[in-house]
Protein backbone atom coordinates (compact mmCIF):
# COMPACT_ATOMS: atom_id res chain seq x y z
CA UNK A 1 0.00 0.00 0.00
CA UNK A 2 2.84 2.35 0.97
CA UNK A 3 4.77 1.69 -2.48
CA UNK A 4 1.36 2.29 -4.32
CA UNK A 5 0.47 5.58 -2.49
CA UNK A 6 4.08 6.96 -2.82
CA UNK A 7 4.05 6.17 -6.73
CA UNK A 8 0.43 8.01 -7.08
CA UNK A 9 2.31 10.79 -5.14
CA UNK A 10 4.97 10.55 -7.54
CA UNK A 11 2.84 11.13 -10.59
CA UNK A 12 0.78 13.64 -8.96
CA UNK A 13 3.65 15.68 -8.64
CA UNK A 14 5.16 15.81 -11.80
CA UNK A 15 1.77 16.13 -13.27
CA UNK A 16 1.48 19.38 -11.04
CA UNK A 17 5.08 20.53 -11.74
CA UNK A 18 5.34 23.54 -13.91
CA UNK A 19 5.84 23.21 -17.31
CA UNK A 20 6.73 25.57 -20.29
CA UNK A 21 5.56 23.69 -22.79
CA UNK A 22 8.91 24.84 -25.65
CA UNK A 23 9.37 24.20 -29.12
CA UNK A 24 12.25 22.67 -30.38
CA UNK A 25 13.28 24.42 -33.59
CA UNK A 26 15.63 22.28 -36.10
CA UNK A 27 18.76 24.30 -36.87
CA UNK A 28 20.45 21.36 -38.63
CA UNK A 29 20.40 18.14 -38.62
CA UNK A 30 22.47 18.00 -35.30
CA UNK A 31 21.67 21.01 -33.76
CA UNK A 32 17.73 21.99 -31.81
CA UNK A 33 17.17 25.57 -29.96
CA UNK A 34 14.41 26.60 -27.80
CA UNK A 35 13.67 30.25 -28.69
CA UNK A 36 12.40 32.74 -26.29
CA UNK A 37 10.23 35.62 -26.21
CA UNK A 38 11.51 38.76 -26.65
CA UNK A 39 10.11 40.03 -23.42
CA UNK A 40 11.94 41.34 -20.24
CA UNK A 41 11.32 38.56 -17.81
CA UNK A 42 7.70 38.20 -15.57
CA UNK A 43 4.77 35.95 -14.57
CA UNK A 44 3.60 35.36 -17.42
CA UNK A 45 7.12 34.03 -19.48
CA UNK A 46 8.39 32.82 -16.51
CA UNK A 47 11.86 34.12 -17.55
CA UNK A 48 11.32 32.28 -21.30
CA UNK A 49 12.87 35.00 -22.96
CA UNK A 50 16.54 33.31 -23.53
CA UNK A 51 17.39 31.13 -26.76
CA UNK A 52 18.84 27.92 -25.36
CA UNK A 53 20.53 24.45 -27.84
CA UNK A 54 20.94 20.92 -27.90
CA UNK A 55 23.76 19.69 -30.00
CA UNK A 56 23.72 15.53 -30.91
CA UNK A 57 26.63 14.67 -30.73
CA UNK A 58 25.78 10.95 -31.82
CA UNK A 59 26.37 9.35 -28.18
CA UNK A 60 24.63 11.93 -26.37
CA UNK A 61 23.52 15.74 -26.16
CA UNK A 62 25.59 18.96 -25.46
CA UNK A 63 23.25 21.78 -24.01
CA UNK A 64 24.24 25.53 -24.34
CA UNK A 65 22.89 27.08 -22.06
CA UNK A 66 20.09 25.67 -19.23
CA UNK A 67 17.73 28.45 -19.11
CA UNK A 68 16.36 30.61 -16.23
CA UNK A 69 15.07 27.55 -14.11
CA UNK A 70 14.98 24.04 -13.18
CA UNK A 71 11.44 23.93 -14.94
CA UNK A 72 12.71 25.05 -18.22
CA UNK A 73 15.78 22.56 -17.93
CA UNK A 74 13.27 19.89 -17.16
CA UNK A 75 10.85 20.90 -20.04
CA UNK A 76 13.85 21.14 -22.78
CA UNK A 77 15.13 17.98 -21.90
CA UNK A 78 11.83 16.79 -21.97
CA UNK A 79 10.95 17.95 -25.53
CA UNK A 80 14.29 16.57 -26.92
CA UNK A 81 14.09 13.25 -25.53
CA UNK A 82 11.16 13.22 -27.78
CA UNK A 83 13.29 13.93 -31.14
CA UNK A 84 16.02 11.36 -29.78
CA UNK A 85 16.44 9.66 -26.56
CA UNK A 86 19.97 10.34 -25.46
CA UNK A 87 21.47 11.36 -22.03
CA UNK A 88 23.40 14.19 -21.33
CA UNK A 89 27.16 14.12 -21.59
CA UNK A 90 28.20 18.20 -21.10
CA UNK A 91 26.20 21.63 -20.20
CA UNK A 92 27.89 24.94 -21.79
CA UNK A 93 26.84 28.27 -19.70
CA UNK A 94 28.06 30.78 -22.17
CA UNK A 95 27.73 33.82 -19.73
CA UNK A 96 26.94 34.59 -15.92
CA UNK A 97 23.19 36.20 -16.91
CA UNK A 98 21.12 34.12 -15.09
CA UNK A 99 18.45 33.62 -17.22
CA UNK A 100 20.97 31.34 -19.77
CA UNK A 101 22.28 29.56 -16.23
CA UNK A 102 19.82 28.79 -13.47
CA UNK A 103 18.31 25.53 -14.92
CA UNK A 104 22.19 23.90 -14.32
CA UNK A 105 20.77 21.72 -10.98
CA UNK A 106 18.40 19.80 -12.91
CA UNK A 107 21.35 18.32 -14.80
CA UNK A 108 24.10 18.06 -11.76
CA UNK A 109 21.74 16.83 -9.57
CA UNK A 110 22.43 14.07 -12.31
CA UNK A 111 26.33 14.31 -12.26
CA UNK A 112 26.04 16.19 -15.61
CA UNK A 113 29.54 18.31 -15.49
CA UNK A 114 28.70 22.08 -16.01
CA UNK A 115 31.75 24.04 -18.53
CA UNK A 116 32.24 27.90 -18.21
CA UNK A 117 34.01 30.80 -17.97
CA UNK A 118 36.00 31.65 -15.05
CA UNK A 119 34.44 34.88 -14.75
CA UNK A 120 32.12 33.03 -12.78
CA UNK A 121 34.28 32.94 -9.65
CA UNK A 122 34.73 37.02 -9.86
CA UNK A 123 30.88 38.39 -10.96
CA UNK A 124 28.91 35.73 -9.79
CA UNK A 125 27.52 36.75 -5.83
CA UNK A 126 25.55 33.57 -5.12
CA UNK A 127 24.49 35.47 -1.30
CA UNK A 128 21.56 37.34 -2.99
CA UNK A 129 18.08 36.60 -4.69
CA UNK A 130 18.54 35.57 -8.35
CA UNK A 131 16.29 38.00 -10.75
CA UNK A 132 14.71 34.97 -11.86
CA UNK A 133 13.68 34.27 -8.17
CA UNK A 134 12.41 37.93 -7.82
CA UNK A 135 10.46 38.50 -11.19
CA UNK A 136 8.78 34.92 -11.98
CA UNK A 137 6.41 32.88 -10.34
CA UNK A 138 7.63 30.17 -7.53
CA UNK A 139 5.96 27.73 -9.44
CA UNK A 140 7.79 28.02 -12.26
CA UNK A 141 11.22 28.64 -9.88
CA UNK A 142 10.16 25.64 -8.02
CA UNK A 143 13.59 23.23 -7.26
CA UNK A 144 15.28 25.77 -8.79
CA UNK A 145 19.15 26.06 -6.76
CA UNK A 146 21.90 28.08 -8.68
CA UNK A 147 24.60 25.99 -9.28
CA UNK A 148 27.83 27.06 -10.65
CA UNK A 149 29.89 25.57 -13.72
CA UNK A 150 31.44 22.56 -12.04
CA UNK A 151 34.61 23.36 -14.24
CA UNK A 152 35.47 26.77 -15.84
CA UNK A 153 37.93 27.72 -18.01
CA UNK A 154 39.61 31.12 -19.19
CA UNK A 155 41.09 30.85 -22.38
CA UNK A 156 39.88 29.60 -25.92
CA UNK A 157 39.32 25.76 -25.48
CA UNK A 158 38.50 22.90 -28.18
CA UNK A 159 36.90 19.52 -27.32
CA UNK A 160 35.11 16.43 -28.62
CA UNK A 161 32.44 14.59 -27.80
CA UNK A 162 30.98 11.87 -29.31
CA UNK A 163 31.04 12.93 -33.17
CA UNK A 164 31.04 16.53 -32.77
CA UNK A 165 34.84 18.78 -32.32
CA UNK A 166 33.34 21.94 -30.01
CA UNK A 167 35.50 25.18 -30.30
CA UNK A 168 34.83 27.12 -27.36
CA UNK A 169 36.26 30.85 -28.07
CA UNK A 170 36.23 33.84 -25.87
CA UNK A 171 35.89 37.58 -26.59
CA UNK A 172 38.81 38.97 -26.67
CA UNK A 173 37.58 41.76 -24.71
CA UNK A 174 34.80 42.82 -22.35
CA UNK A 175 32.18 43.00 -24.76
CA UNK A 176 27.83 42.04 -23.30
CA UNK A 177 29.85 40.62 -19.87
CA UNK A 178 33.20 40.66 -18.65
CA UNK A 179 34.13 37.36 -20.39
CA UNK A 180 31.49 35.97 -23.28
CA UNK A 181 32.11 32.44 -24.29
CA UNK A 182 30.46 31.07 -27.70
CA UNK A 183 30.19 27.80 -29.26
CA UNK A 184 31.46 27.08 -32.69
CA UNK A 185 31.13 23.35 -34.60
CA UNK A 186 32.93 23.45 -37.95
CA UNK A 187 31.40 19.71 -38.83
CA UNK A 188 27.99 21.62 -39.78
CA UNK A 189 29.43 25.46 -39.72
CA UNK A 190 27.21 26.47 -36.57
CA UNK A 191 28.01 29.35 -34.16
CA UNK A 192 26.11 29.51 -31.04
CA UNK A 193 26.80 32.54 -30.16
CA UNK A 194 24.38 33.51 -27.41
CA UNK A 195 24.04 36.89 -26.01
CA UNK A 196 26.57 38.81 -28.29
CA UNK A 197 23.94 38.74 -30.74
CA UNK A 198 20.34 39.97 -30.11
CA UNK A 199 17.61 40.02 -32.96
CA UNK A 200 13.87 40.93 -32.83
CA UNK A 201 14.86 43.22 -29.70
CA UNK A 202 17.25 45.40 -28.89
CA UNK A 203 20.73 43.89 -27.10
CA UNK A 204 21.43 45.93 -23.89
CA UNK A 205 25.24 46.85 -23.20
CA UNK A 206 24.96 47.79 -19.77
CA UNK A 207 27.93 46.13 -18.13
CA UNK A 208 29.25 45.58 -21.47
CA UNK A 209 31.44 48.09 -23.43
CA UNK A 210 30.31 48.71 -27.26
CA UNK A 211 33.87 48.86 -28.20
CA UNK A 212 34.50 45.47 -27.38
CA UNK A 213 31.47 44.46 -28.65
CA UNK A 214 31.59 45.22 -32.04
CA UNK A 215 34.96 44.00 -32.23
CA UNK A 216 33.93 40.78 -30.86
CA UNK A 217 30.98 40.62 -33.95
CA UNK A 218 34.42 41.41 -36.42
CA UNK A 219 35.82 38.56 -34.46
CA UNK A 220 32.97 36.20 -35.30
CA UNK A 221 32.69 36.77 -39.10
CA UNK A 222 35.94 35.25 -39.67
CA UNK A 223 34.58 31.84 -38.44
CA UNK A 224 32.50 31.82 -41.60
CA UNK A 225 29.73 30.04 -39.87
CA UNK A 226 26.48 29.38 -41.89
CA UNK A 227 23.93 29.54 -39.22
CA UNK A 228 24.11 31.99 -36.30
CA UNK A 229 22.21 31.31 -32.89
CA UNK A 230 22.22 34.38 -30.91
CA UNK A 231 21.18 34.91 -26.91
CA UNK A 232 17.88 36.47 -27.72
CA UNK A 233 15.73 36.47 -31.04
CA UNK A 234 14.60 33.63 -33.65
CA UNK A 235 16.82 34.61 -36.65
CA UNK A 236 19.15 32.01 -37.45
CA UNK A 237 21.27 32.76 -40.98
CA UNK A 238 24.48 34.14 -41.52
CA UNK A 239 22.87 37.46 -41.35
CA UNK A 240 21.53 37.08 -37.89
CA UNK A 241 24.38 39.65 -36.65
CA UNK A 242 23.47 42.14 -39.04
CA UNK A 243 21.09 44.20 -35.96
CA UNK A 244 23.15 44.59 -33.56
CA UNK A 245 26.19 45.04 -35.28
CA UNK A 246 24.41 47.92 -37.47
CA UNK A 247 22.62 49.38 -34.53
CA UNK A 248 25.84 49.66 -32.25
CA UNK A 249 27.97 50.59 -35.27
CA UNK A 250 25.51 53.55 -35.94
CA UNK A 251 25.10 54.72 -32.13
CA UNK A 252 29.04 54.39 -31.64
CA UNK A 253 28.94 56.99 -34.52
CA UNK A 254 26.50 59.60 -33.47
CA UNK A 255 27.68 59.14 -29.62
CA UNK A 256 31.35 59.89 -30.56
CA UNK A 257 29.77 62.60 -33.01
CA UNK A 258 27.95 64.43 -29.78
CA UNK A 259 31.38 64.41 -27.85
CA UNK A 260 33.03 65.93 -30.73
CA UNK A 261 30.27 68.63 -30.91
CA UNK A 262 30.93 69.07 -26.72
CA UNK A 263 27.11 67.68 -25.75
CA UNK A 264 26.81 66.51 -22.40
CA UNK A 265 25.23 63.35 -21.84
CA UNK A 266 21.85 63.92 -21.25
CA UNK A 267 21.96 66.25 -24.71
CA UNK A 268 23.17 63.17 -26.54
CA UNK A 269 21.00 60.60 -24.74
CA UNK A 270 18.38 62.97 -26.46
CA UNK A 271 19.99 63.47 -29.91
CA UNK A 272 20.86 60.15 -30.07
CA UNK A 273 17.61 58.34 -30.65
CA UNK A 274 17.85 56.44 -33.65
CA UNK A 275 14.33 56.04 -34.28
CA UNK A 276 13.88 53.02 -36.69
CA UNK A 277 15.31 51.06 -34.09
CA UNK A 278 11.83 52.11 -32.69
CA UNK A 279 10.27 49.08 -33.75
CA UNK A 280 12.22 46.57 -32.08
CA UNK A 281 10.85 45.18 -28.89
CA UNK A 282 12.16 46.76 -25.46
CA UNK A 283 13.49 49.77 -27.76
CA UNK A 284 11.60 51.95 -24.63
CA UNK A 285 13.61 50.44 -21.51
CA UNK A 286 16.96 49.68 -23.16
CA UNK A 287 17.79 52.44 -25.39
CA UNK A 288 18.24 55.07 -23.64
CA UNK A 289 20.39 53.21 -21.24
CA UNK A 290 22.76 51.95 -23.69
CA UNK A 291 23.33 55.48 -24.80
CA UNK A 292 24.25 56.39 -21.78
CA UNK A 293 26.66 53.35 -21.08
CA UNK A 294 28.19 54.09 -23.95
CA UNK A 295 29.08 57.83 -23.80
CA UNK A 296 30.66 56.67 -20.55
CA UNK A 297 33.06 54.67 -22.22
CA UNK A 298 33.59 56.65 -25.57
CA UNK A 299 33.68 59.80 -23.90
CA UNK A 300 37.22 58.88 -22.42
CA UNK A 301 39.19 57.78 -25.69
Amino acid sequence: MKTLLGTLFLAVTSLSAYDYALKPVRITSDVTCFFGKPEIMDKTNNGNIVNSCYIDAGEGYVVVDTGPSYAYARSAYKAMQKIKSLPVKLVINTHIHDDHWLGNNFFTDSGVRVLSSDDFKVNADMSIPTRMQTYISPEAYAKTKPTLPSEMISSDTNLTIGNQRLELKFAKHKAHTAKDLVVYLPKSKVLIAADLVFNDRLPSVRGGDINGWIAALDDLDKLGARHVVGGHGERTDKEAVKMTRDYFTQMRTEIRAAIAEGLSIDETIKKVSMDKYKKYKLYEGTHRHNVEASYRVLEWE
